[in-house]
């Protein structure tokens, strides 16, 4: 159940209950490979420290051990069990709302990038997150009466869809073929539907959007985003990198003890960058891209605050450079990670 009148019944519910404030529940849906498991790992290695100013992080540890069952899963495929089963992790998300907003909690991060698809998904029908709004739709009742803002990374697509690529052959997938390759620069979604399908789940809330490409190894800056500016003075790992992309190498042997000598004899045996595209497809990714940033830096038709780096924050936002334990500021290549 969602919508206003739902909406009204949790606020009384709360009010009623004695809660006298609301935890602003902040929703990071990703994409996948866009540095999300570094974020991830990265809060979820500090949550002390996030305890310590009344923030809450609930990642993949919490939402796949069954917080969110029922609820991640392909619309095609629900069933009325699955419905059940989605309707009571709602109410008890809801439950854990108000247990958080009792205990004085400011703020909840949920970062989980599977609420709005899942990769071998977009990959099978060929397009970019084609079903994000019918997930999203399922976490409006929990969520959508406290959600303050939710945020969504972009990449570049060739550099996006060479990783998906990467991440499935690299756990038995098959390696793509051209036909494939050709219908995923064909494909009409963009970003941008992807971006105003969050906006019309969740049209209260602040919807933020970064580019992987200008905040790549920046969590305090992504934390910054989430939280209004609000980030703890301490952090651990700032320098830590999770989940990145197999480089060719890697690739070459997994195709190796597979027996796949064909593929294998095709893949160099250094450390550098898979691209399975042409530069014909990288030159049309590269363009849908172009379009999408310029879309974005172009104010989003009002729907989106678009960050392009760690000197661009939203107003009120002010995103310090972020110093390692070595003090230097980070300077990484554009990688992998994931």
């Amino acid at each position: 159940m969602s919508g206003p009148k739902y909406h009204f019944r949790a606020a009384w519910a709360a009010f009623s209950g004695g809660v006298v404030h609301f935890v602003d529940v902040i929703l990071h849906l990703g994409a996948h490979r866009t540095g999300t498991t570094t974020l991830q790992k990265y809060l979820e290695n500090n949550r002390d420290n996030l305890n310590g100013i009344g923030t809450e992080f609930w990642g993949p540890n919490r939402t796949r051990a069954g917080l969110f069952s029922g609820m991640v899963k392909n619309p095609a495929n629900i069933t009325h069990e699955a419905v059940l089963r989605g309707e009571r992790a709602s109410g008890l998300i809801r439950m854990e709302l108000s247990r958080l907003e009792i205990s004085g909690v400011k703020s909840l991060i949920v970062s989980e990038e599977n609420m709005i698809g899942a990769m071998w998904d977009n990959l099978s029908v060929g397009r970019l997150y084609p079903d994000a709004r019918a997930r999203l739709d399922r976490f409006a009742g929990a969520f959508g009466f406290g959600c303050k803002r939710v945020a969504i990374s972009i990449r570049s697509y060739d550099k996006y869809w060479a990783s998906v690529y990467a991440f499935m052959v690299e756990r038995g997938r098959p390696m793509p073929d051209i036909q494939g390759m050709d219908r995923l620069v064909t494909q009409p979604r963009r970003w941008r539907d992807v971006i105003r399908e969050v906006a019309s789940v969740f049209p209260a809330a602040e919807l933020v959007v970064w580019p992987f490409e200008g905040m790549i190894g920046q969590g305090d800056h992504q934390l910054a985003v989430l939280n209004g500016g609000v980030v703890p003075d301490r952090m651990r790992g700032r320098r830590d990198w999770h989940n990145a992309s197999a480089g060719c190498a890697k690739l070459r042997q997994v195709l190796l003890d597979r027996g796949d000598m064909a593929n294998a004899a095709g893949l160099p045996d250094d450390n550098t960058r898979w691209q399975p595209f042409g530069d014909h497809h990288i030159a049309g990714f590269q363009a849908q891209y172009d379009e999408d940033i310029a879309w974005l830096r172009n104010g989003a038709d009002g729907i989106a605050t678009y960050v392009e780096n760690s000197d661009s924050g939203p107003a009120g936002i002010h995103l310090r450079p972020v110093q390692t334990e070595r003090g230097h500021f980070h300077d990484q290549q554009e990688s992998g990670v994931g």
